[in-house]
Parts: structure tokens; sequence; C-alpha cells
């Protein structure tokens, strides 16, 4: 086949490629992730590059989605471009996802430093003639005077193990995990002792690098998932592995690079290398684990949506293509039901619901919206989905929390202040400044409790000439909102569907919410404590939460905002046997609700579209 080069700008990458490729899968290959929420069916607009040369004719796609001075000027969508020569391709910044604030930390769990994975220095007496002996057999008994009983071992360490004792004067170190013994090494290595907690979310990965040795974190590091743009959300991301062969491997590829590229980053942050990182620890929604598991997720996406195991699981590091250790191991956490991941079960290990008399309840705010509810008596889980609109996806001036996005708003002396990430000009806004607009304009009177934009002569007397100067009437008879103006012609816009997007969101979630509630006989006023996690969640305010009916009306002091609990939930299982102790069978207690069915889920997503 004929093959052609392509030169992405700005960042000077170049490679040659099959003629034919699309040029964002071209950019995908060499680690260029542009924005893409619609999977590359060619709806979203928002994958805009600019290409000089070597691109096949515009589609009828890119036809009704870019204006003629765009094409005139060579502004093309990636995911219709075909190569057919030599290019230049530049990638325009509003069309690469990058800088995001994913977030790393998160509550931590009250556990005693004491991780299942540790090491063993060992001085073996040497035998003597005559005496009945066996070099592996003294090994065990060695650890099993340390209280360390292997039942399980590789047998090629028995191969190696006379060389590797009477090379070494007979002193090697044992590296064990849970009873597992993973591999010898010469001499005393017992300092050198590494692993990584994962969170591996739908949009975002993060990652922690762990000293075992004496519990300190070494590095932290974090990427967005170059999966996404296969899919904005687990549904269509299984829906691509169903209607694409190979696209399981795809996806399996593309995630296992990435986490190998953050173990590689930790590395250099922390000037180890990869070869004292005996372990990793993993926790993810359903999906994300099986595809990092090469597991056929197509089950999880059809009734009766069933997951094919529940974990924990432990494998060979190497046998995922993970670089660490090549004798390291991969531990995964386990998962509650088919869209509540173990992302899930790592934030109530460190957490205490199974262990409260009190009612409380943990909402996960993400694309998928999950929740658990209850007491020690009962824990009750489900799984809504909310969509990329936390994430600013189906948003018009939508984005990440990247530099420049508006992340806060206020209306202060009768007109509307805001605050971008990095103080930054202002370009697009993210999921937190969504709400905050949403809720100010709420609370102002500008947007009525259905969420329709009013006309100004519509609007409360309360609402002054400030606010109402910022309405634009479009010609399809509603209202849009003007935030911030880029120039003399342009300004980031709220519009009327944004609105939509957010009441369809906040449905998902609060309906969600309310089947549990519902579950358990329980009411608003019963729940002592409402925990939120997530990236999203932690930016959101408290206030906002209540007013938008995004979850139940409780007194704001008792909601409390938790971070990356998934992450801090990985890290315990590292740092602590206790941590998986208890994370193991919590995932087996936790009952499951499926709502997808349930005719009350409708009801109450339907009632929840509005305002409170």
């Amino acid at each position: 086949m004929t093959e052609h080069k392509i030169l992405f700008l700005p960042g000077k990458k170049t490679a040659t490629f099959d003629e034919g490729i699309l040029f964002r899968e071209a950019a995908l290959d060499l680690g260029i992730i542009i924005e893409s929420t619609c999977a590359g069916l060619g709806t979203c607009a928002k994958c805009k590059v600019n290409i000089k040369e070597g691109a096949s004719p515009p589609t009828k796609v890119e036809e009704q989605l870019l204006t003629p001075h765009e094409l005139t000027k060579g502004v093309r969508l990636s995911c219709q471009a075909r190569l057919i020569g030599d290019s230049v391709c530049v990638v325009p910044p509003e069309s690469l996802t990058f800088g995001e604030q994913i977030m790393t930390e998160g509550r931590q769990g009250r556990f005693a430093f004491d991780p299942d994975l540790k090491k063993f220095f060992i001085k073996i007496p040497p035998a003597e003639l005559g005496e009945k002996y066996f070099d592996f057999d003294m090994l065990l008994a060695q650890l099993q005077q340390r209280g360390v009983e292997i039942s399980r071992y590789r047998f090629s360490l028995v191969r190696e193990i006379a060389n590797l004792l009477r090379q070494h004067d007979y002193q090697i170190t044992a590296v064990v995990d849970q009873n597992y013994l993973i591999t010898l090494e010469a001499g005393d290595t017992t300092p050198a002792l590494f692993g990584v907690a994962f969170d591996l979310g739908t949009t975002t990965i993060a990652a922690k690098l762990l000293n075992l040795a004496n519990g300190q974190v070494a590095a932290v590091a974090s990427a967005l998932n170059p999966q996404k743009s296969y899919g904005a959300d687990v549904i269509s991301r299984v829906n691509y592995i169903v209607e694409h062969p190979g696209g399981l491997a795809l996806l399996h590829r593309l995630i296992i690079k990435q986490m190998n590229e953050l173990l590689a980053q930790l590395c250099v942050h922390a000037g180890i290398p990869a070869q004292h990182i005996y372990k990793i620890a993993v926790a993810g929604n359903t999906l994300m684990q099986y595809i990092v598991l090469n597991i056929d997720p197509r089950h999880l996406a059809y009734s009766p949506y069933t997951p094919v195991f529940q974990g924990p699981a432990t494998l060979d590091a190497k046998e995922l293509g993970l670089q660490i250790h090549p004798d390291g191991v991969a531990y995964f956490l386990p998962n509650l039901a088919c869209f509540v991941g173990s992302d899930i079960t790592a934030v109530l290990t460190v957490l205490d619901l199974d262990e409260q008399e009190d009612i409380q309840l943990v909402v996960d705010i993400g694309t998928n919206g999950e929740m658990v509810l209850g007491s020690k008596d009962r824990l009750l889980c489900c799984s809504s989905p909310a969509g990329p609109a936390w994430e600013g996806a189906y948003i018009t001036w939508g984005m990440r929390a990247a530099r420049g996005a508006i992340e806060r708003a206020e209306i202060i002396e009768g007109d509307l202040q805001f605050r971008t990430i990095g103080s930054a000009d202002p370009i697009g806004i993210c999921g937190s400044g969504l709400l905050d607009l949403v809720c100010e304009f709420v609370r102002a009177g500008v947007i009525d409790k259905t969420g329709r934009i009013l006309n100004a002569d519509e609007m409360p007397p309360l609402v002054n000439d400030k606010l109402k100067a910022r309405l634009v009437h479009h010609d399809n008879g509603s209202n849009h909102i003007a935030i911030a103006k880029l120039d003399a012609e342009k300004s980031i816009m709220l519009m009327q569907k944004d609105i939509r997007e957010v009441q369809l969101a906040k449905s998902a979630i609060v309906s969600g919410i309310k089947i549990l509630m519902q579950e358990l006989r329980v009411q608003p006023e019963d729940i002592a404590q409402v925990y939120i996690a997530g990236a999203f969640g932690n930016h959101v305010r408290g206030q906002d939460a209540v007013d938008c009916g995004l979850i139940p009306r409780v007194p704001v002091e008792r909601i409390k905002f938790i971070g990356n609990a998934a992450l801090a939930g990985a890290e315990a299982v590292l740092l602590a046997q206790a941590a998986r102790r208890k994370a193991e069978p919590l995932a087996k207690l936790v009952g499951y609700v499926e709502i997808s069915e349930r005719s009350d889920f409708h009801e109450f997503f339907v009632e929840s579209m509005h305002f409170p």
C-alpha cells in the first residue's frame, strides 16, 4: 500500500502512514489526542485541524458542520479527512486535550502501614557434607520462621536458587506478596521496594508511586484516557468494541501504552528504575478493568447486563505488557456490579459506611454516576448514565478543566463575575463553571425552574439591566446568555441546549439516588452524611449541588468532598493488608439495584428535570 508522511504541528511530530488513514487515527498513533466526544462519528465537530495538502476532499458531514470560509482555509474534521499525500496538519489549541487538572488526591483511610508486598533479607546457613539439605526448602523454612507461609511460587526460582546462593555467599532477598514468592534477588535489596496505585477512569487516569519500604509517596502522575476518542462514555466504547473487529485489542493496547507512559514518568520523577516497582494496584470502572484485562465486555451493555467475574484478581504484570519488574504483579480490586466498578470499592474502603449506624450517601460524579447508600445494616449501590456534560462534552463552549476554562462563577453586585483556571483569558467552560453558571442564573431569576432562559420582560423585577443585557435572542426563538467576550464579534455563550444537558446529567444522578432511597425507605432528612467523590465533585459548591437538585436537599454542612477517593483506596490497598482485607468482602456485601428498566427510574428522571 502507498505510504505518505504527515507532520503534525505545533509539536513537530512526524511519521509515515498508509494512504487512506484518518488524520485523527494518525494523530493518536503519535500520542496526539485530538478532542472528540462523538467517538469519531462526525457529530461533535470538536476535532478541527488545519491541513496543508494531502487530504481527501471534504465529506458531506464536513460541508454541514464547517463553514465555507473554514473549508477554504483548510479547516477539516480529523475524523473525516483521510491521507492521500504528504501532508502538514496543524492542530489548534482548542482541539487538543491537554493540561487538565486531574484529581490525584483523596481521602485517606486509617490503616496501619503493613503492605502485602514485602522483602526479606535472608542469610541461609550453607550445607555441610552428610547433612540432609535442600536449598529451596531451606529458604522456605527461613521464611516460615518469620511468619511467612509460602503457598505459591514460580518453579523457575527452584532452578535458579542453587547458583544464586553459592555466588552470593548464601545471602539473598525474597520478594513476597500475599504468600506468593515473586522473585529472589542477590544480596540485600530491601530498600528498593515500590508499588503504583492506578485509578482508571473513563476520561482520565491517575497514578501514584509509593515506597513500600517506608510508606512514603514518591511521585504522582496523571493523563487523559486515550480511549476517549473511541467514545466519551462506557456504552459508546462497548459499542465500538462490538462493531469494530479488533476494537478490544486496540483499546487494550491504548490503555496499556498510557499506563506504561505514566509508569515511566513516575520513575523519572522519583529517580528509580522500573525494575524497583514490583506491584501495581488498579481501581477503575468495570469496563476499564475488563479492557485492561483483555476481557470481551460486550455482555455488559446488553440485558441482563452480566459481568464475567467480580474479582479480585492478581496477574503477572508482564502478561498484560506492563513495564515494571519482570516478575512483578498486578492486583485488581473487586468490582461491585455491572457498571459499578472497583473504583467505588476503593472509595468505600477508605470510608466507613459499613460500620455506621446512620445512613450515609456516596456519590461519584463523572461520565457515569455511581452512588452507594446505607449503613452497617444494609448497603445498596447503583449506576446512572450521567453522560459527559460534566466533562464539557455536548456543551457548546464546554471543555475539560484546563487552563483558561471558566471554573467558578458568581453574580456579584448585579452582574456576573467568573474565574478561570490559571487566571488565564477565558476560552471555554468546564463542569464546575457550568454548574455555577446555571445555578447563579436560576437563583437570579434569569432561568426559570423548567430550565428555560426567560425573555427580559418575563424576568422578576430584581433582575437588573446588566444581566438582561447579556441575553442573546436566537432565530429559533430561544435565548442564550453571553458569558465572556473573546473579541468584538465573538463571545463564550451559555446556550439553551447547554442548560438541557445539565438537566439531563443531574436528573440521571439524582434519579439513581432516589431509587436507592426508595429501596431503603430513606428520606432526605435521614441522610447523616453525603460524600461527593471524583474530580468534578471536588470543584462543586455544596450549595449548588443542593440548589440544582443534584443531590437530595440536605444541610450543606453534611456534604463532604473527598476528591479522588478511588486512587486513595487503591493506595490504601498497596500500603496496608487491612485495607485489602476490608475491600474484598465489602465488594460482596454491597447490594446492587439495576435501574435501566425500572419505570420508577424514568418517573424520577422526568420529575427531576426541573430545578427545585
